[in-house]
């Protein structure tokens, strides 16, 4: 390899991770600096994972980010990825200087996760724009391709002139952010789009001509939010969390302008509108527009024996659906009131959900099946409608304060199987891999 010109070798230290790059260094006084001029990425990724050893002091990794930044000498850069956990020092010309960084290597994917950090405002940002790129036109960051903002706290103002400015941008990550309070999403290249949990956002236009896929994770305590999503025509996947659920499924004249193209859907449903489901009236107020649903996964937190058959109907307004997945999360114990009015409706829905025969849902995935009488029932009307399944999936879960109740939900296996449409299976399984995509869509939302 000595043999090789330096441009080749730095071509394939591009192709090794930060740490292994800089290993390399050590070889010969030739390889000592060749680290410095990698063009694939700089990853700095500093996570709690319960080893100790794995994990560096905020303030110490941050300076080395710093010092690592100083010493790049390559003209590009791919990407920039900084994730630090922890309390962190608020150096107010850090970010800024990352920036600036960003902007020399003209870097396409600009990541940051760290905390007690504020993103410049525009008249910095522009200044510091000017600074790099004094006789260029456009400024800015403008070879990005995806951004990412995790505990970095944004105005509105700075994100519409990214989005404006960064004519290739396809992803934006928002998360954690306490200064936004009216977002205007306007963008032609944007693919994905993703905001979570900013406290102060009021209000959220999108006008996203390529947007494919839309994630909202909504607090508890956040203000309700005017959400509109006004051209949106190849959006296929979206994810919501948190009240903003109770709209998308009671109020679904609100969102038929693009509900009906949507090909993946995952509702994290809070407890109030499951309790609320109940007693919602579809035949007044209807179902949401769901021709064209391929794949729905619930995650619903309930109180252990409330009705589910509002999500079975739902199903039904989802006529080419395939794949269904559902994980539950019981946060106490419902009334006898309540489990009793389930009962009576389950009983006179039973007649009308034989005329409902799903044609296309062929996989179902229940996890954290406690063998209550309510998740049962649910159980058993889904087998009543989806006469073309193929197989049910059941993960066993503990049910209300932690008690196991696996024998039990055994039991309530056996009676499921004698209920499954002819040639479907019935598989009971304690792998956490079957419901990988429930998990992380539970993990990434926050719950």
């Amino acid at each position: 390899m000595d043999r090789l010109p330096d441009e080749i070798l730095i071509v394939i230290l591009s192709c090794l991770n930060l740490k292994e790059a800089v290993r390399t260094s050590i070889i010969s006084r030739r390889w000592r600096y060749l680290w410095r001029f990698t063009s694939c990425s700089l990853e700095f990724l500093n996570q709690w994972d319960g080893n100790p050893g794995t994990w560096v002091e905020p303030t110490v990794f941050l300076s080395w980010v710093d010092q690592v930044v100083k010493l790049h000498q390559g003209p590009s850069l791919d990407k920039f990825i900084v994730h630090c956990q922890g309390i962190t020092d608020e150096s107010p010309n850090r970010i800024c200087d990352w920036i600036r960084f960003a902007m020399e290597k003209e870097v396409k994917v600009f990541d940051l996760d760290i905390s007690c950090h504020d993103f410049p405002d525009l008249n910095k940002f522009l200044s510091i724009s000017r600074e790099v790129k004094p006789s260029v036109d456009r400024i800015g960051l403008t070879s990005l391709t995806s951004l990412s903002l995790v505990d970095v706290n944004v105005k509105d103002e700075m994100i519409e002139y990214l989005l404006s400015s960064c004519r290739h941008l396809e992803h934006l990550c928002i998360k954690f952010d306490n200064y936004m309070k009216k977002l205007n999403v306007l963008s032609s290249s944007l693919k994905s789009l993703s905001i979570f949990y900013c406290t102060k956002l009021k209000s959220l236009t999108i006008s996203a001509a390529n947007l494919l896929s839309f994630v909202y994770g909504e607090a508890s305590m956040s203000p309700v939010l005017k959400l509109q999503l006004q051209n949106v025509p190849l959006l296929s996947e979206l994810q919501l969390k948190g009240p903003h659920c109770g709209s998308f499924l009671f109020e679904p004249s609100e969102h038929s302008k693009y509900s009906h193209q949507l090909q993946r859907l995952v509702l994290n449903v809070p407890m109030l509108d499951v309790v609320s489901a109940p007693r919602h009236d579809h035949s007044l107020f209807g179902l949401p527009q769901l021709q064209c649903l391929k794949q729905l996964d619930l995650i619903l937190h309930a109180r252990a024996g409330e009705s589910f058959l509002f999500f079975v109907l739902l199903t039904t307004a989802c006529p080419f659906l395939s794949s269904l997945g559902v994980m539950m999360f019981y946060d106490s114990l419902a009334s006898k009131e309540a489990i009793a009015t389930g009962l009576r409706r389950y009983n006179r829905a039973k007649a009308d959900l034989t005329a409902h025969g799903h044609p296309c849902l062929k996989v179902i995935k229940l996890i954290n099946f406690a063998g209550y009488r309510s998740d049962f029932r649910f159980a058993l009307a889904l087998l009543q409608i989806a006469k073309s399944l193929e197989k049910i999936i059941i993960k066993p879960g503990p049910g209300f304060l932690g008690a196991e109740r696996i024998a039990t939900v055994r039991e309530r296996a056996k009676q499921l199987e004698a209920n499954l449409p002819q040639g479907a299976e019935l598989l009971i399984v304690s792998d956490l891999q079957i419901g990988s995509d429930l998990r992380t869509y539970h993990k990434e939302l926050n719950c």
